[in-house]
């Protein structure tokens, strides 16, 4: 069979459509995971606060209380806000009156207790949308914050992506 530049044209097309198919699909995962794996920070909590949100969902207006808790980063001195919301899907969490009355308390200390705060998500301005607080613990000053899960996660992920390039590469590279 005679190959013409007409079907050298398309193979390369579809070559290019199949690995950049790849990278996308790598990408998506790879900011699922970062978005969602726990992260955390040594922090001084400086203030709380409740918001009632609402949304109307088919007619009828609902409305929930969502804590917000505003926290100093140690390591560069910015100020972030975290919402502390029940998350059901993510891990149970069930426990965010317990978190805030924490913050509370830590906010009422004079003596700025140092907290780890793991949370997970991204603070979109944009969206208005705030990481969720997982837990908040006091720690001693010189506690420093390693995420172990995230590091094995992510290196786990890129020997999966990188098994999958390599196993099926001329699926995907050829």
């Amino acid at each position: 069979m005679l190959i013409t530049k007409k079907d050298d044209g398309f193979m390369l097309v579809w070559r290019w459509l199949k690995r950049s198919l790849f990278f996308i699909l790598v990408g998506i995962v790879t900011i699922w995971l970062d978005f969602s794996l726990p992260n955390g920070r040594i922090v001084h909590v400086v203030g709380t606060d409740v918001k009632r949100m609402s949304k109307t969902v088919d007619g009828k207006e609902l409305t929930r209380d969502v804590y917000f808790v505003s926290a100093d980063n140690i390591s560069d001195g910015q100020t972030y806000v975290y919402r502390n919301e029940d998350a059901w899907l993510y891990l149970f969490k069930v426990n965010s009156a317990d978190i805030q009355g924490r913050a509370h308390s830590l906010v009422q200390s004079q003596d700025k207790t140092p907290a780890l705060l793991r949370y997970y998500g991204y603070r979109l301005q944009l969206f208005s949308v705030f990481p969720n607080i997982l837990t908040l613990e006091a720690v001693d000053g010189g506690h420093q914050y390693v995420p172990y899960l995230r590091y094995l996660a992510f290196t786990l992920w890129g020997f999966v992506s990188f098994f999958v390039g390599f196993r099926w590469r001329h699926l995907i590279f050829d």
